[in-house]
């Protein structure tokens, strides 16, 4: 009995809720319009929801690798120093597989002891020459030592050759034309000399008479 009184009431439900609806969807269509045409406004009568609106996901930062450390040693020659900013340039012969084969440029920083045929010194003190090797580590393309050995003895630059400076060649005097010679003047012919006037045959001395 329970039962069908439930089912009573729900059906009762349903019949008053129906005219309801259909009661307020007919207040909205205009007088006169077919069922079709109450349906269709009421469809439109009902808002429609929005799609949401997916958002993309933020891409994560990228994450910078913290630079790594590796030592590195060089053995070989050196080809050139700065003091004023503490490097080294070595022509290494041997050492790590990064700088064998290889010239590269080591920072020396002033903490650290550099020592040349048993002796601390500047790195001043180094030269092109001097055997040796370094030991440290390096960052990407940057090495910088934490050891320093060196003996030998530096190159002895070559004495610059006096330049000689080219002389400009004297200009050559243009040939002159010889001024004209003038022809020797005819030699008077002499005048000729003058006969001797004749002389005069003295007179016969007369002969006394007796």
């Amino acid at each position: 009995m329970r039962m069908r009184r439930t089912a009573v009431a729900v059906a009762m439900a349903a019949a008053v809720t129906v005219p309801a609806v259909t009661t307020g969807v007919a207040a909205y269509a205009k007088p006169g319009s077919s069922p079709a045409a109450v349906q269709a406004a009421a469809a439109k009568k009902a808002p429609a929801k929005p799609a949401p609106v997916k958002k993309a996901p933020a891409k994560p930062a990228p994450v910078k690798k913290a630079p790594v450390k590796v030592a590195f040693a060089a053995t070989g020659t050196v080809t050139g120093v700065d003091a004023a900013k503490g490097t080294v340039t070595i022509a290494a012969k041997a050492g790590t597989k990064d700088v064998k084969g290889k010239t590269v440029t080591v920072a020396v920083p002033s903490s650290v002891r550099v020592i040349l045929n048993g002796k601390k010194v500047a790195l001043s003190a180094l030269g092109a020459g001097h055997k040796i090797t370094v030991s440290g580590t390096r960052v990407d393309a940057a090495y910088t030592a934490a050891k320093v050995q060196a003996t030998g003895t530096k190159t002895a630059k070559p004495a610059p050759s006096p330049s000689v400076t080219p002389t400009t060649p004297a200009p050559t005097a243009s040939p002159t034309t010889p001024a004209p010679t003038e022809e020797p003047a005819p030699a008077e012919e002499p005048a000729p000399a003058e006969e001797p006037a004749p002389v005069e045959e003295p007179a016969p001395i007369e002969a006394p008479q007796g």
